[in-house]
């Protein structure tokens, strides 16, 4: 009886995970050649409610793009980021202009300039190719920013930073071009 008990709270607690785990899509415009894009620059607009939150995104993914031999030019760059991140609140928005005509639907959410909500845990990276202004890579995490703040600051941050460490890193394994090592 005790071993059936025991096994029935592991179940909870594995399906328990599976509940909490993230949810990705990437969508590639697959017309593209990426390795023909050597620069990038960030779009204009606020990434996350927290500056810290925004630097460590921003951070980690510009990594992510020098690590695959890009480099940052804010200038001339052949690829813009575009990043909402939703941690701790729904975000409203226009959606983007730069969206790529061919898609309909990109990572679960349309393609129109139309009114949009980022809802809360969710992060929308967008690369848009300059010349066209198409979006030609966007990666949507859900359920990634959903542990409320502890009150403990450094805790936080703490979270936060290995929360972002996990999250860029997977969704630019589906980016179209390897890490240089």
């Amino acid at each position: 009886m005790k071993s059936r008990i025991i096994i029935a709270i592991a179940a909870l607690f594995v399906f328990a995970s599976f509940a909490q785990a993230q949810k990705t899509v990437v969508d590639v415009d697959k017309s593209f050649d990426f390795s023909k894009f050597k620069t990038f620059a960030w779009s204009d607009g606020q990434i996350a409610p927290k500056a810290t939150t925004s630097e460590m995104l921003v951070a980690a993914i510009e990594r992510e793009l020098t690590m695959r031999g890009l480099v940052r030019n804010d200038t001339a760059p052949d690829i813009r980021i575009a990043v909402m991140a939703a941690a701790g609140m729904d975000l409203q928005g226009v959606g983007p202009t730069w969206n790529n005509e061919r898609y309909r639907f990109w990572g679960g959410y349309g393609n129109p300039a139309a009114l949009m909500t980022v809802t809360s845990g969710t992060l929308l990276i967008d690369l848009i190719e300059t010349k066209n202004k198409y979006s030609i890579w966007r990666a949507v995490v859900k359920d990634v920013f959903v542990t409320p703040p502890t009150g403990d600051l450094e805790k936080d941050l703490k979270q936060m930073q290995g929360l972002v460490n996990k999250t860029i890193p997977k969704v630019f394994k589906k980016y179209p071009v390897r890490p240089k090592n």
